[in-house]
């Protein structure tokens, strides 16, 4: 069997350990760059608490912008911050378990990653939390928002049927809907974003909260295919 992972808040714990630095960044950013704020450290946590809530940093960094009354010129500036600057110098967690799960996963099943980003910043994340690229067939950083394609070029290049690929992520929308209109069996990571992620509940073939869970799925389907 083929599972596609997506890499943040799937396999690294992005909400958790990047986001607020890349946040608080940002933030900075954007008064270097004219934004007036009175109290940083005020409008830092008000920035934070809309982010637990969002389903990504792009809409919490407008939402935002959108409270303070501040031109939405300032979020291209913090979109780069958060999205193209290096992550060399953060510290990255793996998920819960996922360091062991990939490696088990691996001995029976080609494993590979389709995640939305820039080349070198996602390749640095995964090296960072010490997860062993060696260990995926395939690996595509793709730019835009549609993972479809991605998808597909994977399942063609590797030779695989539909009816024997997972993809893993956080987002439904993002990660699962692209998928599942694939023909493709979808599990949903309640983690991170993934639990303010909305999207057609039928694009969800299992939901669970830690990435071991996954593992009892993948049996039952190598079961019910075999």
């Amino acid at each position: 069997m083929l599972i596609i992972f997506d890499l943040d808040d799937t396999l690294i714990d992005t909400t958790g350990c990047i986001t607020p630095i890349k946040l608080e960044s940002a933030l900075a950013r954007m008064i270097q760059a004219g934004l007036e704020i009175f109290d940083f450290n005020h409008a830092l946590q008000q920035l934070l608490r809309l982010d637990r809530c969002a389903e990504s940093g792009h809409r919490a960094l407008s939402e935002f912008l959108e409270i303070i009354g501040a031109p939405q010129g300032f979020l291209e500036i913090a979109l780069k911050e958060v999205y193209e600057t290096s992550c060399l110098d953060i510290r990255i967690d793996p998920t819960e378990g996922a360091l062991e799960v990939l490696q088990e996963l691996a001995l029976h099943h080609e494993l590979a990653i389709v995640t939305i980003g820039k080349q070198e910043q996602q390749m640095e994340k995964m090296k960072n939390a010490g997860i062993d690229s060696t260990i995926f067939s395939k690996i595509i950083v793709c730019e835009g928002p549609n993972k479809g394609p991605s998808y597909q070029a994977v399942v063609e290049m590797l030779g695989v049927s539909g009816v024997d690929v997972v993809v893993c992520g956080d987002r439904i929308t993002t990660d699962l809907s692209p998928a599942k209109s694939l023909g493709f069996k979808t599990v949903h990571v309640r983690w991170g974003r993934g639990l303010n992620s909305v999207g057609p509940r039928s694009d969800v073939d299992y939901s669970i909260t830690k990435l071991a869970d996954i593992k009892e799925f993948i049996f039952r389907e190598c079961l019910y295919t075999s």
